[in-house]
């Protein structure tokens, strides 16, 4: 009897370069961690729109999910975006 276990599996022909780029920087931060997307655009040294652009392709993918936040920046009501790595994604690449 054989059991199956659910992976994320992506070739690489299915990712854009920028997308895989943002994955591997994704991948560096610790299991769990939320990370925003000046910091990975600052990570690549990239524009922020390419890398939601990116991010978008890995959530289409299942590979990544977002966390959205509201907060208060200089005294108005704003949202930061928060990114990390699936959990099935995390653990199949550990």
């Amino acid at each position: 009897m054989t059991t199956s276990v659910k992976t994320t599996r992506i070739e690489a022909t299915d990712l854009s370069d920028r997308a895989f780029r943002v994955l591997c920087q994704l991948a560096t931060h610790p299991r769990g961690h939320w990370v925003d997307v000046p910091s990975v655009a600052a990570g690549l040294k990239v524009k922020p729109h390419a890398v939601r652009r990116a991010l978008s392709e890995l959530r289409a993918a299942g590979v990544a999910e977002r966390d959205r936040r509201f907060i208060r920046d200089n005294g108005r009501p704003t949202h930061r975006t928060y990114f990390r790595l699936t959990n099935d994604t995390s653990e199949a690449s550990a």
